[in-house]
């Protein structure tokens, strides 16, 4: 069993009632969470994440926030979206953080002084100045953390706290080793571990250096393709033939197109609308006694036996939640 977490000041993740309104404190101050009764959202679980991962969730959280990261004792990284969020950093000296976004954009407070990041830009953040975030639309992102070896702040060629746009080769390798990491089981050898982040590191270098205002690769994301078939799933995924072609049609895309932007992301159309019909599955169940056939109609699904393997494919992919 994972050990609680000191900074939800004693709230159990794993309790199966909450009721409005809920009030979490995290480090960064106080958080009401609308429950409407139900059990812990999809969005409270992935604020715990973020909390664990140094990006204290600040303010109201979105409901539909969608964070998976990994971390090790060298390093943290991750990807997340959501419609709106706010965030304190961890203030951490040995710590420098990276934030991709990809689409949307961010405002950002670093040690007093206001940045804005774009889609399409990379920034690194040094882990000692304060820092705090907020999201300025529905913004899908990378983040990571990680203890520099030559990307010190003040020593490094590449300025902290200023967003730098990226494209080619470089970011997609970084974006993809990130998306493999996020789902692969944890290096259980130190070695490993520091090959691990100083292959991080030196991507990171990579993208920096090759630094582009073109983003050719990214069209998709630049447009916003992304979140914008997430806020699709969310207003549509109780219908059972939302399917994924039809998403695509909605958001006037090929599927193949659609498809690309999911992947870079490390997830599929697929797989986010099974998500958020399983986790509507678990609100309801938890506060309804209903049949399976049913529940399964109600959210979404043509029968129990899809609901149940839908919730087979969840827990076989996402194993720690």
């Amino acid at each position: 069993m994972r050990p609680a977490n000191p900074a939800l000041n004693g709230f159990d993740p794993c309790a199966k009632w909450l009721f409005t309104p809920l009030f979490i404190q995290f480090d960064a101050g106080w958080c009401m969470i609308v429950s409407g009764g139900m059990n812990m959202t999809m969005g409270i679980a992935a604020a715990e994440k973020c909390d664990d991962f140094g990006w204290h969730p600040r303010g109201h959280i979105d409901p539909s926030l969608v964070a998976e990261i990994a971390q090790h004792p060298r390093f943290g990284l991750g990807h997340a979206w959501s419609r709106s969020a706010g965030y304190a950093l961890t203030t951490a000296p040995t710590r420098t953080y990276a934030v991709l976004t990809m689409e949307g954009g961010f405002e950002l407070d670093v040690d007093g002084n206001t940045v804005t990041t774009e889609a399409g830009s990379l920034i690194l953040l040094d882990g000692e100045a304060p820092t705090t975030a907020r999201t300025l639309t529905e913004t899908a992102r990378f983040v990571w953390h990680l203890e520099p070896t030559f990307l010190h702040p003040g020593r490094s060629k590449f300025r902290y706290g200023e967003p730098i746009p990226t494209g080619g080769a470089p970011v997609e390798a970084l974006t993809s080793i990130t998306n493999a990491l996020v789902k692969a089981p944890a290096p259980t050898s130190e070695t490993a571990r520091r090959h691990l982040a100083l292959s991080l590191e030196n991507l990171f270098g990579a993208v920096l250096e090759h630094g582009t205002g073109r983003h050719d690769n990214m069209a998709q994301h630049r447009d916003g393709l992304f979140m914008a078939a997430i806020v699709a799933i969310e207003a549509q995924f109780r219908d059972p033939a939302f399917t994924a072609v039809r998403l695509a049609k909605e958001t006037t895309v090929s599927i193949r197109t659609l498809q690309d932007a999911f992947s870079r992301m490390g997830t599929t159309p697929r797989r986010e609308i099974e998500r958020r019909r399983v986790t509507e599955a678990d609100q309801v169940s938890a506060i309804e006694t209903m049949s399976a056939s049913d529940l399964a109609e109600r959210v979404g699904f043509t029968s129990a036996r899809q609901l149940n393997r839908a919730r087979s494919r969840a827990t076989t992919e996402n194993p720690a939640e």
